[in-house]
């Protein structure tokens, strides 16, 4: 007996070893690049004269603050750089944040994807149809 498997049941949201490889590829190469930001960030903004630099900023913009400018300047509160503080801090909240958001958007493109390869075995070509009305034989019997 010739058992056929209806491809829809069997697997309904389409998955496969080739989506699953593409996905954990994209999510390591994400995690791979925020990691290295967050090192090289590390290393500029985490040095005594990034530091030095950034209280010379915050004195310059306190002045600035009470100074006759063009734009009314509000001293930054942080006594460390706003992007050290970010990636040493919070770099776990960052990490996960980009996990999820990269996982809709890899499963968007997925969705497409397979929607546009997918879809050719089930266009119905009906321009061909005869412009005739049909004959009384093709007709179903009415109750």
């Amino acid at each position: 007996m010739d058992m056929a498997i209806d491809k829809s049941t069997s697997n309904p949201f389409g998955f496969s070893v080739a989506w699953l490889l593409a996905y954990v590829t994209v999510m390591a190469v994400m995690c791979a690049g925020l990691a290295a930001g967050r090192r090289q960030l590390l290393l500029t903004y985490g040095s005594k004269e990034a530091q030095a630099e950034w209280d010379q900023w915050r004195s310059d913009a306190k002045d600035m603050a009470m100074g006759a400018g063009p734009v009314k300047r509000r001293e930054p509160k942080s006594p460390q750089p706003p992007a050290l503080v970010l990636m040493r801090d919070q770099f776990a909240a960052c990490l996960g944040l980009a996990l999820v958001l990269s996982t809709v958007l890899f499963g968007t493109f997925m969705f497409f994807i397979r929607g546009a390869m997918g879809s050719g075995g089930q266009f119905v070509d009906r321009s061909q149809r005869s412009s005739r009305p049909p004959t009384p034989d093709s007709r179903s019997p009415r109750s």
